[in-house]
């Protein structure tokens, strides 16, 4: 009997380490499925068309660039769109809507508390990530194509990228990302325009963008003196009709010796668009002493003439890579 008990004791020992071995197995077993369907629920919610448009707009927000650009789905070598100059304060989704093709309408919110707009983006299933993880992509990437001109130029900065038309008054175009803001101004320091911003892609937003140009006043003194500068240069030609110039004079009697010219006033001279985008018109008026000996032809007697004759200036300026060319119209031209 004593050897029977002693064969009990290790027996039930037996039985309480196996007892105890299943409980543990259980448990480990239930903290790993907890955490297989945490795993899940956390790749399911990374993984939605919504928080795909999440990560594109706060890599743009960032200005990480390359990284919207893949998100966008957009493949090299194609040209970086434009990201957003400003600081947006609101980034949040909005709605997201499934349609019977498979597709998703998501609407998000991008902006500041003055400038935010509501954009919808179009995903739609794309290959799992490792073969298993779900993934989405855009229909189209959220890239928009923003039309630029100035009415009497040909280069306009759009943010940090200036781009050139083909002439004065024709749009130029630049891809930008949506709703990215940017501001179109003018790029040339000789003119002035009123500067816009924009969000691009924004419902009601302009696909083209039109600045209207003046001279500055920098142009305008620019101008002045390269007009009173030729001017002078019209009065050191000895002759009574000096080429290219606003001014001359007919005498029917004989000259003798040279004509002396001597600019007495120069007005101001006005700037005013031409005929053709790119050119612009001067006008002005002043003065200029002519002093010359003449024989007359019926009795051969010499004398001075000694006289002030008025002038108008007219001419024609174009700028070509920020350098102003001008052209003056001759006398009576």
């Amino acid at each position: 009997m004593a050897q029977l008990a002693a064969l009990r004791r290790p027996l039930r020992r037996l039985g309480v380490m196996t007892r105890a071995a299943l409980i543990g197995g259980g448990a480990v077993a239930a903290l790993l499925g907890i955490g297989a369907l945490a795993f899940v629920m956390l790749i399911g919610s990374a993984a939605t068309p919504a928080a795909h448009v999440e990560r594109y707009l706060d890599a743009l927000a960032r200005d990480d660039l390359v990284a919207a650009a893949t998100l966008a789905g957009l493949e090299p070598p194609t040209a970086m769109p434009l990201g957003d100059e400003g600081e947006p304060s609101i980034r949040r989704i909005v709605s997201s809507t499934d349609s019977r093709d498979g597709t998703v309408a998501v609407t998000a919110e991008y902006g500041t508390d003055t400038d935010a707009v509501q954009v919808t983006f179009t995903l739609e299933p794309a290959p799992p990530t490792f073969g298993v993880v779900p993934a989405w992509a855009f229909v189209e990437p959220p890239v928009a194509t923003l039309e630029v001109a100035a009415d009497w130029h040909d280069a306009v900065a759009v943010s940090t990228r200036s781009v050139v038309a083909n002439a004065a008054g024709q749009p130029a175009a630049v891809s930008v990302f949506v709703p990215a803001r940017v501001s179109v101004r003018l790029d040339d320091p000789l003119l002035v325009a009123e500067p816009q911003t924009v969000r691009v892609g924004a419902e009601g937003s302009s696909p083209l963008i039109t600045l209207a140009v003046e001279p500055s006043e920098r142009f305008q003194r620019a101008m002045q003196a390269e007009v009173v500068r030729l001017l002078d240069e019209c009065a050191e030609q000895s002759v009574l009709q000096p080429t290219g110039c606003p001014f001359g004079a007919t005498v029917i009697d004989r000259v003798v010796g040279e004509p002396q010219w001597r600019i007495d006033t120069v007005d101001t001279v006005t700037i005013e668009p031409g005929e053709r985008p790119g050119a612009w018109n001067l006008r002005g008026e002043g003065s200029v002493q002519l002093v010359v000996e003449v024989q007359k032809l019926f009795d051969g007697t010499v004398s001075t003439r000694d006289e002030l004759i008025g002038f108008v200036v007219r001419g024609e300026v174009t700028i070509t890579d920020r350098q102003p060319e001008i052209r003056l119209s001759s006398a009576g031209g």
